[in-house]
């Protein structure tokens, strides 16, 4: 070999050691080269049950730190909820920008029927089985990318995926339906993100119980909100002296709303026992606005024709549920899906096959309604340095919240149902990749060895050798 040749070679290496330091310093490696007071931080907190209406359903100056907030910060007009609009798969979907079909947790109570096993919001012993999930959730994915997370009072964070679990988990209790216990949390995940967390995830369950009891105008939920905000204000008060203003994101979401349904409503209640044979089916999930039926093969027609006759309900077979439902290629879709409709919901079964068992107290609201349903939309506030100042975006969906998250910590989304220029304007500056079809990113990574391969291909067709 020449000097010519020599030459030649050295120029090609120096090309492909620069090309793949380049592309190595491009693909999320897990460890920032930022310093840890740079690093992206997150505090992401869901309000259950806040509609996106609550701040301006009452009178001027009720809420002054939300004000203040969303003052300095962004604010979608509202979310546009998932069907069913439960809470379960709303978490689901917020954790990981899937719909229902894609994540396959498709209500509050739902049935495997291979397994013979009911997945049920009231009772941990089943939710936290890992066969129900099938999806990452945005804090894997951030651990996996090397970031730290903690989740207090989050859904399924106790879960492992992928036999990883997130640093710290809090798991949800019943008894914890306190706002005391809220700011604890809030000042817990304060002083995590001083410690260097640079993800952690706060939940309240406080404005939907409230909502439930008492209905979303009454005199209660405007106290829990103004709880809220005072919470909200003790939070911003601390970032600012503990000087973490500057480098701390909040996104602030809700799962779904809330819908009077109680005395002068309109709203009215249809026994599903006076229609249905309860022992031709298998089994029965879920209530109000949605209801999950399993049907033996041989009693399908029967039972179709029974639940087609209910007033007020649309009957679905599997393969007629509409398709913007995002709901029938789940795994544990029911054989017969019945919605009901506006003006009606549906008093769940009192035999042995229903799941959650009959209860007589029913609360003066609820949610589970069609997603076009204004009183069923959630919020989405945002404030911090990768947000606009001031400014309110028009409605995105629940599913585009995921792509915010992965922005905010600079990671790699997996694939998902958001679309990109829903949220791009709440962003203070663009620093995320366009999905070219605007409806599922997938989260590849450039391939270090193929573009190498390329350059070098260019370089001898170029004729140094």
């Amino acid at each position: 070999m020449g000097p010519t040749s020599l030459a030649a070679w050295g120029v090609v290496l120096v090309v492909i050691s620069a090309s793949v330091l380049q592309v190595c310093h491009s693909v999320p490696q897990g460890e920032s080269d930022l310093e840890e007071e740079d690093k992206p931080r997150l505090l992401y907190i869901l309000l259950d049950g806040f509609r996106s209406d609550y701040l301006e359903m009452w009178k001027e100056g009720a809420f002054p730190a939300f004000k203040q907030f969303l003052e300095k910060g962004v604010r979608a007009r509202w979310t546009n909820p998932i069907f069913p609009t439960l809470s379960f798969p709303s978490w689901t979907t917020l954790s990981t920008g899937l719909y229902p079909e894609n994540h396959n947790i498709i209500g509050n109570y739902f049935y495997d029927r291979d397994g013979k096993d009911a997945f049920r919001l009231d009772d941990s012993s089943t939710t936290v089985k890992s066969k129900w999930w099938t999806s990452e959730p945005i804090w894997i994915t951030a651990e996996k990318a090397g970031l730290k997370t903690a989740q207090i009072k989050w859904s399924r964070c106790e879960v492992p995926v992928a036999n990883r679990t997130t640093h710290y988990c809090e798991t949800y209790k019943d008894e914890e339906v306190h706002l005391d216990n809220f700011l604890k949390s809030i000042m817990k995940a304060l002083k995590m993100l001083q410690e260097g967390y640079e993800f952690v995830q706060v939940y309240t369950v406080e404005p939907d119980v409230m909502g439930h009891a008492f209905g979303p105008r009454s005199p209660q939920v405007l106290q829990t909100l103004q709880d809220l905000d005072s919470v909200l204000s003790i939070l911003m008060d601390e970032l600012d002296e503990r000087g973490l203003s500057d480098n701390v994101n909040i996104v602030i979401v809700s799962d779904h709303g809330m819908q009077y349904v109680r005395k002068g409503s309109g709203y009215r209640y249809i026994d599903i026992d006076s229609y249905l044979d309860t022992s031709l089916v298998e089994k029965i999930a879920d209530r109000n606005a949605v209801m999950n039926v399993y049907v033996p093969a041989s009693n399908f027609l029967e039972v179709y024709n029974q639940v087609s006759r209910i007033p007020g309900v649309s009957a679905y077979k599997k393969t007629d549920i509409p398709e913007e439902f995002h709901f029938k290629r789940a795994k544990y879709v029911p054989d017969i899906l019945l919605v009901a409709n506006d003006g009606y919901l549906l008093m769940p079964s009192a035999s042995d096959k229903q799941v959650p068992p009959r209860r007589n107290e029913q609360g003066r609201a609820t949610h589970g309604m069609s997603p076009q349903m204004p009183s069923m939309r959630g919020i989405f506030f945002a404030k911090g340095p990768a947000f606009q100042q001031g400014v309110v975006i028009d409605p995105i969906d629940l599913v585009d919240v995921y792509q915010v998250l992965t922005t905010v910590l600079d990671i790699v989304p997996l694939p998902h149902n958001g679309t990109w220029s829903n949220v791009e304007p709440a962003f203070a500056e663009s620093s995320h990749l366009e999905d070219e079809d605007e409806e599922q990113l997938n989260g590849a990574s450039t391939p270090v060895v193929p573009l190498v391969l390329s350059l070098l291909l260019v370089v001898l067709s170029k004729g140094f050798f």
